[in-house]
């Protein structure tokens, strides 16, 4: 019962639909990691243009009446956008793209439990309850599609809190180099002033 069981046909349909749900979270995960990379390698980037930001300048007003406030990913899309041989812009783009993703990376575990339960649900319906031997015949399909139902959202899932945690350091990296670059103008502010 064990390895038939997993590989009925119509767990075999779930598995797939499963597989092709991870691959594409999976897939936007690598688009972010690789834009991400792009991110923490712009930041001198970023230093240099929260540096020259005016004093007036929103972002620096936020930044400087509290540096713990998060600035959007869209905010610093607009502040790279044009600066310099940087890919950050079209980077920050694709960090704030797996941020909106994250919710259909979710939806896509929930999708998968709920494929686990119809399976599970059209297997045991699809048996006749009078006749004890062909109702035992469709339990593994019931169980096998249950099994790669919740096997696949806690794939899901996973993927999911690792994009959360992925975009959560590149929004800590980027504070960080805006906050430096701002102290840096205002080390060297004084320095001009002589």
């Amino acid at each position: 019962m064990g390895i038939s069981t997993l590989f009925d046909p119509l767990s075999v349909l779930v598995l797939a639909a499963v597989l092709g749900m991870t691959g594409t979270s999976a897939l936007w995960f690598r688009q972010g990691q690789q834009a991400f990379d792009q991110v923490v390698g712009a930041l001198e980037v970023l230093r240099q243009i929260a540096g020259q930001l005016a004093d007036d300048h929103p972002i620096r007003r936020r930044l400087e009446a509290a540096p713990v406030v998060d600035l959007s990913f869209e905010e610093i899309t607009r502040l790279l956008d044009g600066k310099g041989p940087s890919r950050a812009g079209p980077a920050a783009r694709a960090l704030v793209r797996l941020n909106e993703r994250i919710a259909w990376i979710e939806r896509f575990a929930q999708f998968a439990v709920h494929l686990g339960i119809l399976g599970t649900v059209f297997a045991l319906l699809s048996s006749d309850p009078t006749d004890l031997e062909g109702f035992r015949a469709r339990l593994p399909t019931a169980l096998g599609t249950t099994f790669w139902g919740l096997i696949g959202a806690l794939m899901l899932s996973a993927v999911a809190g690792t994009c959360e945690s992925l975009i959560e350091r590149a929004r800590l990296h980027v504070r960080m180099a805006l906050l430096e670059g701002l102290e840096q103008r205002s080390d060297q502010g004084p320095v001009q002033s002589k």
